[in-house]
């Protein structure tokens, strides 16, 4: 029985891994074509876009993983009646945050057009009206994610993916500009969530602890928060410090730079519910780990080189001559990425098993991150150095953490 339930796992973890896979190469799809047809200039405001989607990601990816983590410890426990009243519980609370976050966005919009020198704040208004559906997206992903349920877990990414793709084309080309590419990320996100809803559920009125699920949820809110500063604020503060060309410019560079992250994304989702079960199981779960690393720093080995031997080409085909000054940028900046998608594992990991101290390490990291930006940005070099050194000193300390003191059994967490 354990063998089959293996079997079916790595079969619907190699599905989801492909259709990851494609539905990376078609969001980049969207990205080039809209870098190639709109100039660096415009392009800076639909990465923009982009780019503050995945800053509010930190809420969504909460309540994500949360949902990941409950769901998986009660199907394990065969908890049902619980299952189903926190689901209850839970969609209610992503509910409030995304009509908040809808609410920040919509009445200051005006504000965020400035700061960020765009050209109309009618895009932000756009982009608020999907966040309910986003943070319910998430709770729903989360349950097919602590259900192991990759397959469906594939459709609603493919979903989201193609409604885009097809309605940012469509609508660019009907002449509706970056306005059209906010319509057609905000009505992706609904068609994703209205895929991902799961059958009525039962709710069953029982006692049950809020406690600890609010404490995991802050410890994970506080994670992928340092996750976004981390991966995002390089992009936002270069394109306040730097003229609308030249942050169209990085926004092309940090594009093809992100491949090592999200490729490798994939392997950390599979990871998280995985070894949540084993713990619970009392099984040996080191061995996941170990190989998540490998993989990771395998796929991110090989962007960096292909990175270094022909950063022109790469640059040449995916967005045009207009964009070569980047280049010789190009695999510093997959360098920096990769170190950070090696700490990913090693944070996914350990917030699996309920240790914290990685996760407030990686958010000072963030934070150092923004202030070493914010005081030194007077070239592109200058920005991804501090992220090449920063990754660098948090990745030693991790593995510092995570083979000499966690395998002395020092408490620390």
């Amino acid at each position: 029985m354990a063998e089959s339930t293996n079997n079916q796992f790595r079969r619907d973890g190699t599905i989801f891994f492909i259709s990851n896979f494609l539905v990376n190469a078609g969001n980049y799809g969207i990205n080039i074509f809209l870098g190639r047809w709109l100039g660096p200039a415009e392009f800076s405001e639909v990465s923009l876009l982009v780019t503050l989607l995945l800053m509010l990601s930190f809420w969504a990816l909460a309540f994500q993983l949360t949902s990941a983590k409950y769901v998986a410890e009660y199907l394990v426990e065969n908890k049902q009646a619980e299952l189903y009243n926190f689901l209850h519980w839970f969609k209610r609370r992503s509910l409030i945050g995304g009509i908040t976050l809808a609410i920040l966005l919509i009445s200051f919009s005006i504000f965020w057009k400035d700061f960020f020198q765009m050209r109309s704040s009618l895009l932000f208004i756009i982009f608020g009206v999907g966040m309910p559906f986003y943070l319910l997206l998430s709770v729903n992903r989360g349950v097919l994610q602590g259900q192991n349920n990759f397959r469906r877990l594939a459709i609603t990414f493919q979903i989201e993916m193609w409604t885009r793709l097809i309605l940012s084309i469509v609508l660019v080309k009907m002449g509706y500009g970056v306005n059209g590419v906010a319509w057609g990320l905000t009505l992706s996100i609904f068609a994703s969530w209205f895929i991902s809803n799961p059958s009525k559920e039962k709710f069953i009125t029982i006692p049950f602890s809020h406690q600890k699920i609010i404490r995991f949820f802050f410890i994970v809110l506080i994670y992928e928060c340092s996750q976004i500063l981390i991966n995002n604020t390089d992009t936002i503060l270069v394109k306040h410090f730097f003229s609308p060309t030249d942050a169209g410019l990085y926004a092309a560079l940090a594009l093809i730079g992100r491949i090592v992250y999200f490729g490798t994304w994939t392997v950390v989702t599979m990871l998280f519910p995985l070894v949540i079960i084993l713990e619970k199981e009392g099984k040996d779960h080191t061995k996941y780990f170990l190989g998540g690393l490998c993989v990771v720093g395998v796929i991110a080995g090989a962007i960096v080189i292909v990175c270094f031997l022909m950063p022109e080409v790469m640059v040449n085909i995916l967005f045009g001559k207009k964009y070569i000054p980047i280049a010789p940028l190009l695999w510093p900046y997959a360098l920096a990425t990769s170190l950070f998608a090696l700490v990913n594992v090693f944070v996914y990991y350990n917030m699996s098993l309920d240790r914290r101290l990685p996760v407030w390490l990686t958010f000072v990291g963030g934070i150092l991150q923004i202030l070493l930006i914010y005081t030194f940005h007077h070239t592109f070099e200058q920005v991804i150095r501090i992220q090449i050194y920063l990754m660098s000193g948090l990745l030693l300390v991790l593995i510092f953490y995570q083979f000499f003191v966690k395998n002395k059994q020092f408490v620390i967490a």
